[in-house]
């Protein structure tokens, strides 16, 4: 999601309804996307959907615009409760800003706290975008927490006066902001950022690990307070290296929509939006460097210097004729649909279209094969406790991914 798309958008959309009326070449399995939730009103623009045991049955449906719903997960209700509402506070100017994260704490079973990524508007500020280096601006991204208590009626809901600023983030511009949080299998919480916006990034943070701008951060908020947000873990990659942040995992992104965790074999998935010509999907490591803006994709794309040696290429890719913003997804773990069992389902925000990427042998690259459409432009990929997939799409409405057919 990006700010070409203001200009994309409508050739994107002309591309998806000539994809569309080849369909005469589906492939043997496909999907298709069927509505769930679908007693409900539209939802103000769905970015993701959250699930957690201790409520059994409900649904989180986070929305841009700063409000997070939850509602019943039985098809047939219409019944929804405001969880949380940080509409006032979330700065939605464009495609990329807004409530950009949500997460429950792991504890969140004992603690009753959840975590949120967001945009916000700030007084005009000369922010440090790296060491010697500022910019104007009136944004910032922030990482915060927040506590729950009981409404009037005996529900749990968020308390915003409860507001934990873990971290903000100085933003020179209002794209690429990212904004994924996701807790990982070792309790970190892991932050995606983008390379501070504009194009092309004019600052060369992707490639610069004195910014945090441009990367996946690691950190460790588990024993959060005032005097110390967050922690930084010992082994991350760059602790200890010279003029680099310690917070940083992993680096040379330009925008990465979204990442996610595999339930299964914990490797963490990205899907990064690309500038010019190739959209990507990497395998993200410990320390890995994924070239931006060295490096688009597999190509150069930067001529006046040369390809870092410890670029990582990205495990799948499309060109710009076939999509111009990934929709990073997730590892498909469930049993619906057996034939992209451990394969990485992902999508195109514009043109829809919908593949699945199984990883290849001993690095190889993934074998990739385009899987269905969705209904509209896709915002999101979210996992059911059961592993099913759901998207979500800025019609306003939640699908879950079945075998084409199936309810036919």
């Amino acid at each position: 999601m990006h700010l070409r798309l203001l200009s994309a958008l409508s050739s994107a959309i002309v591309l998806s309804a000539a994809l569309t009326a080849q369909d005469s070449e589906k492939p043997a399995f496909a999907v298709e996307s069927v509505r769930t939730l679908s007693a409900q009103d539209k939802f103000d623009k769905p970015l993701f959907v959250a699930f957690h045991a201790l409520h059994q049955g409900r649904a989180f449906v986070v929305e841009q615009t700063g409000k997070v719903w939850s509602v019943s997960h039985d098809d047939a209700s219409k019944e929804r409760a405001l969880f949380l509402d940080l509409s006032s506070r979330v700065l939605v100017d464009n495609w990329e800003e807004g409530l950009l994260g949500f997460q429950f704490d792991p504890d969140y079973a004992k603690n009753g706290r959840v975590w949120c990524s967001f945009s916000e508007k700030t007084d005009p500020t000369q922010g440090e975008v790296k060491p010697g280096r500022k910019a104007k601006s009136t944004r910032r991204s922030v990482i915060a927490r927040y506590e729950t208590k009981q409404d009037d009626q005996g529900a749990r809901v968020v308390d915003v006066a409860s507001e934990f600023v873990a971290m903000t983030v100085f933003q020179p511009f209002g794209n690429h902001n990212g904004g994924t949080i996701v807790f990982g299998p070792d309790g970190m919480l892991y932050v995606a950022l983008g390379d501070g916006g504009a194009a092309r990034d004019p600052f060369k943070l992707g490639q610069d690990k004195s910014s945090l701008l441009g990367k996946v951060l690691r950190i460790d908020v588990r024993n959060a307070t005032a005097e110390k947000p967050y922690e930084i873990p010992a082994d991350n990659p760059f602790v200890s290296e010279e003029g680099s942040r310690g917070e940083i995992w992993c680096y040379g992104l330009r925008n990465p929509w979204r990442i996610s965790f595999d339930s299964k074999t914990g490797e963490l998935w990205c899907g990064d939006v690309g500038q010019d010509r190739i959209e990507e999907v990497d395998l993200l490591v410990k320390g890995g460097n994924y070239g931006w803006n060295v490096m688009e994709g597999t190509e150069q794309f930067r001529k006046d210097v040369e390809v870092p040696k410890d670029a990582i290429p990205p495990v799948a890719e499309y060109p710009h004729q076939d999509g111009v913003s990934i929709t990073g997804g997730h590892v498909y773990r469930g049993s619906a649909l057996p034939e992209i069992e451990g394969a990485f389902v992902y999508g195109d925000f514009a043109t829809f279209r919908i593949w699945a990427a199984t990883p290849g042998k001993d690095g190889a690259k993934a074998n990739v094969r385009e899987i269905g459409r969705a209904p509209a432009q896709l915002s999101s990929f979210a996992e059911e406790p059961n592993g099913e997939l759901l998207i979500t799409c800025f019609d306003g409405k939640v699908y879950r991914l079945t075998r084409r057919g199936a309810g036919n």
